[in-house]
């Protein structure tokens, strides 16, 4: 079965991302991109496709939550959307 485009997360996909808490409250929302690394600039958004969150959120549906580590903290993001990247 192939996945439409934008139900999948992919290198450029701008995610809308929800970081939660130990009972799954939102503690704050935010814009994420994968790029390639060459491209990265977390400064506006855009993150390495090597980062650990990047490669924990590839393949990832909207409602899955991945535990992995962002800005060297660990974290748990549950990706609420996936739109079309630059």
């Amino acid at each position: 079965m192939t996945l439409p485009k934008f139900l999948i997360v992919m290198v450029y996909s701008k995610l809308l991302l929800s970081r939660l808490d130990a009972f799954d409250k939102v503690e704050v929302r935010m814009e994420y991109q994968i790029v390639p690394d060459h491209e990265a600039d977390p400064a506006v958004g855009k993150y390495p496709q090597s980062a650990p969150a990047s490669q924990a959120l590839l393949g990832r549906v909207p409602g899955d939550v991945v535990e992995t580590v962002f800005n060297y903290e660990a974290v748990r993001l549950r990706v609420d959307s996936i739109h079309e990247g630059d």
